[in-house]
């Protein structure tokens, strides 16, 4: 390219950076295009590895995975992570106790309960612009338009139109992904799975709820599910269960990732009444619970013989 061209397009680049704002427009060599992504760890040493690093600040999020796989304990342990989070809990399930186990404290993590979609994205929205670290909105499928929601609550006779969410997310997320990028805001959805009504012998028979979009304007996708339980032998004679369940393993993939090498995988231990812990300290703390059993019963006894 001679002289002339190359001058000419560096005045059209001075001229949409004057009308759009410094950083509108840049080369790969400036010092914009050699900007570090800033990541929040996870404190969990295998997620950290297979994320680059840990959560990227100012980006959009998703974590989905079928029930009882861990999706809202790593959202809630993520919350705990940061000086304030807020918690969008749109399926109304919040509990204030699970929450301070997974790291979180009073005045640090706020929690919002919303009337029905919009009223949820739009403060979203709001937060988002204040700079807030970290949003998580729990979940997707529970994001029902005020129109549906109205036709549901005067009687369940009345169908809604299929699709409100989607149609929702298609039009928040454009601005969302600008809101987030300007802020540093990194928003973290909560989505559930769904068996595919018209799935083929082969490929995925489940998808996610929400859309395309959704898909779309994630920069990391991380897909969970239960790996194993933890377990200890169960000495109570009130519970007929042979074994007791005292955590969980998940199982983490990442799916999609504009941030690190995706399908990286990794596997997270997480004690339900101490949240995640390292793998070494699993058979450590297996030891110390089967021990504190092995005390009530004995105290137990005790007490019944007096």
């Amino acid at each position: 390219m001679d002289e002339k061209k190359r001058l000419e397009i560096m005045k059209l680049c001075k001229k949409i950076e004057e009308k759009n704002g410094e950083g509108s427009i840049y080369s790969l060599g400036s010092k914009k295009a050699n900007m570090n992504i800033p990541r929040i760890s996870t404190n969990i040493e295998d997620l950290d590895f297979v994320l680059g690093g840990g959560i990227p600040k100012g980006r959009i999020m998703e974590i989905y995975g079928p029930e009882s796989s861990g999706k809202t304990s790593l959202g809630l342990h993520l919350c705990g992570l940061n000086d304030m989070a807020l918690y969008v809990a749109a399926e109304g399930t919040f509990d204030a106790e699970r929450a301070r186990t997974l790291g979180n404290k009073p005045k640090q993590l706020l929690v919002y309960r919303p009337r029905y979609g919009e009223d949820a994205l739009d403060r979203v929205m709001e937060f988002t612009k204040t700079g807030i670290p970290l949003i998580v909105v729990d979940s997707v499928p529970a994001l029902m338009p005020k129109e549906d929601y109205d036709k549901v609550d005067k009687s369940l006779e009345n169908e809604h139109r299929i699709g409100g969410v989607a149609r929702l997310l298609n039009k928040a997320l454009p601005v969302l992904e600008r809101e987030v990028e300007k802020s540093g805001t990194t928003i973290i959805f909560i989505n559930q799975v769904r068996d595919k009504m018209n799935a083929m012998l082969f490929g995925e028979k489940t998808d996610t709820p929400g859309g395309r979009a959704l898909k779309f304007y994630c920069s990391v996708r991380i897909q969970v599910g239960r790996r194993a339980w933890i377990e200890v032998p169960n000495k109570d004679p009130r519970n007929s269960s042979d074994s007791q369940k005292i955590g969980i393993v998940t199982k983490c993939k990442v799916v999609k990732s504009k941030i690190c090498n995706p399908f990286g995988e990794c596997e997270i231990p997480m004690i339900f009444d101490r949240g995640y812990v390292s793998h070494d300290d699993v058979l450590a703390i297996r030891k110390e619970i089967m021990s504190e059993n092995r005390k009530k019963q004995r105290e137990g006894k005790m007490l019944n013989n007096d």
